[in-house]
């Protein structure tokens, strides 16, 4: 949150409670014109500290349940002599790279890819806090899209990797469930994003403070407008 909304508030109301208590020290000593007035100044700077602050409050509110943070980039790249067949380099917000157990990237055959985390949701009020919604990549995979067609859905194949093969040390999401309410915690659950996959596709992927978000860069959504409607020439968003 920015400190801004704390520091004039609290400028304002340490002037405010030195101007009230100089007033209540002028009442003392029998003088209450001088009183009165530095009373009601005090208590203006107060009023003007709690607008302040609280105005703040509100317009954080906006910025902290709309926060984003980077989880991963994914590159595409087609594997030469395989159709629908794309190598992905996954690089993490940390900067790893996420490989195989035998130390290669991955690959993926159909034409849409799918990322999948576990994640535990604060409550709003918590998120205003500076609370940010916590997750765990488990798991990536593709597919073809005419799988979700009513003739192909029953043999419909998916090709995937698990990201987290196991549950190491002390189960998080177990605690989260059975105790998270007293500590904020809204709601434990899965969460996927899906994207059209091509050779030399390039997605970001965020969490807000509810759920992943795969966003195409520029070059790729142009790609993805051209193979959805052919002929159609795309215009660039900055311009």
């Amino acid at each position: 949150m920015s400190l801004i909304w704390w520091i004039l508030p609290s400028i304002s109301g340490v002037i405010g409670l030195i101007l009230l208590f100089a007033g209540i020290a002028k009442l003392a000593n029998l003088r209450p014109f001088a009183g009165v007035g530095r009373l009601a100044l005090g208590s203006a700077f107060l009023g003007i500290a709690g607008v302040v602050a609280f105005a703040g409050l509100n317009i954080q509110t906006y910025k902290r349940l709309t926060y984003e943070r980077p989880v991963a980039t994914v590159t595409f790249t087609a594997v030469p002599g395989r159709e629908n067949a794309f190598q992905a380099d996954v690089v993490l917000a940390d900067g790893s790279q996420f490989l195989q157990a035998d130390g290669t990237r991955p690959v993926f055959e159909g034409d849409e890819w799918q990322i999948g985390a576990r994640v535990i949701k604060f409550q709003p009020m918590a998120n205003i806090l500076g609370y940010d919604s916590v997750y765990r990549l488990e798991h990536m995979r593709s597919t073809f899209s005419m799988q979700f067609s009513s003739e192909a859905v029953t043999r419909g194949q998916q090709d995937g990797i698990r990201i987290v093969r196991s549950e190491p040390g002390i189960d998080v999401n177990a605690l989260a469930r059975t105790y998270g309410s007293r500590f904020g915690i809204d709601a434990e659950y899965g969460s996927a994003t899906y994207q059209p996959m091509g050779d030399g596709y390039v997605f970001e992927v965020s969490i807000t403070q509810d759920a992943l978000i795969a966003r195409p860069d520029e070059a790729t959504r142009q790609k993805i407008q051209m193979r959805s409607y052919p002929g159609f020439t795309p215009t660039n968003r900055t311009q």
